[in-house]
């Protein structure tokens, strides 16, 4: 003899489903509606306000200097020295040159947190002033760090650690702003802007 339905596991994991997505579509749509009134209030009230509001956002985003220390997240992070040049590597077996040009930033990333950290170069980006971004140069830790890579490098409580990131970019721009991240993977969320001009 069989169970009768009602008695299976299974079918009372699907009645749960059923009932949590019905009372997330009707908390869904409640909030909706009352957030799309609270909304409308808003804009038709304080018209002027809100745009005031929206200016000071602009200005907070601040971009530090070369050789200021920024936290971000739990990490400190200076870049140290610029340098643009249309070759890479000391090595003259070992070098690599373009018709355009690298930007060689040498930072510091100190380790706040209370647990080791993981770092890599793909934490940073530059942006160009059209707002073109640049990832690093996959292969540039080869021609300018001597054992100092930040390839998945790990950083210990309270250790900095020194490198050198690599970007190849137009000949064109010469302003540029860096965007660094607080961390790789799950640690990535925050971030913080340097001026990079030369």
């Amino acid at each position: 003899m069989k169970k009768p339905i009602y008695k299976k596991w299974w079918f009372w994991l699907i009645i749960v489903i059923v009932v949590i997505g019905v009372a997330n579509a009707n908390g869904n749509s409640d909030n909706t509606a009352q957030s799309t009134t609270a909304t409308e209030k808003a804009s038709v009230d304080n018209k002027g306000k809100a745009e005031e509001k929206a200016e000071p956002k602009a200005e907070e985003i601040k971009a530090a200097k070369v050789g200021q220390a920024v936290e971000v997240g739990k990490l400190s992070i200076t870049v140290n020295k610029v340098k643009k040049t249309d070759k890479i590597g000391d090595n003259e077996f070992l070098q690599k040159k373009t018709d355009n040009q690298f930007i060689v930033l040498n930072v510091s990333i100190k380790n706040n947190d209370s647990d080791a950290r993981t770092l890599d170069s793909s934490m940073f980006r530059l942006k160009d002033s059209k707002g073109t971004e640049y990832d690093p140069l996959p292969d540039g830790d080869m021609y300018v760090n001597n054992g100092d890579t930040l390839f998945l490098a790990q950083i210990n409580p309270h250790i900095t650690k020194k490198s050198n990131i690599v970007f190849e970019v137009p000949k064109d721009d010469s302003a540029y702003v860096l965007e660094a991240d607080s961390g790789v993977g799950f640690k990535a969320g925050e971030s913080a802007l340097f001026e990079i001009t030369k």
